[in-house]
């Protein structure tokens, strides 16, 4: 996008603007090619390999010292959130049957 700048602009604002322009035109260009998407695509997957093998180790040595690692946490929580949603339902169900028998004696 080019901005026309008014003759009496500052001259720092037109430095400015024309050193965006130099400098944003390749940028943008290389950032919608191809090889910038492979490139981007390449270190997403290095990175999760990378945090992939540090999340083994530390695992690992947590479980050598018996403490619970990231991912002992998570199945846990998980856990007692579906027995917390388990719970609700069986509430509900004794309160329905509750006002039934409330129901039968009137």
């Amino acid at each position: 996008m080019v901005l026309a700048v008014p003759a009496d602009a500052p001259l720092w604002l037109k430095l400015v603007l024309r050193l965006e322009r130099a400098v944003g035109s390749p940028v943008e260009a290389a950032v919608r090619s191809d090889t910038y998407f492979d490139v981007v695509a390449e270190l997403n997957r290095g990175s999760r390999r990378l945090t992939n093998a540090v999340e083994s180790v530390s695992k690992r040595g947590l479980h050598l010292l018996n403490l619970p690692a990231g991912t002992d946490i998570r199945r846990v929580r998980e856990q007692l959130a579906s027995l917390d949603r388990r719970m609700l339902q069986i509430f509900k169900e004794l309160e329905q049957l509750e006002r039934a028998r409330e129901g039968e004696r009137v």
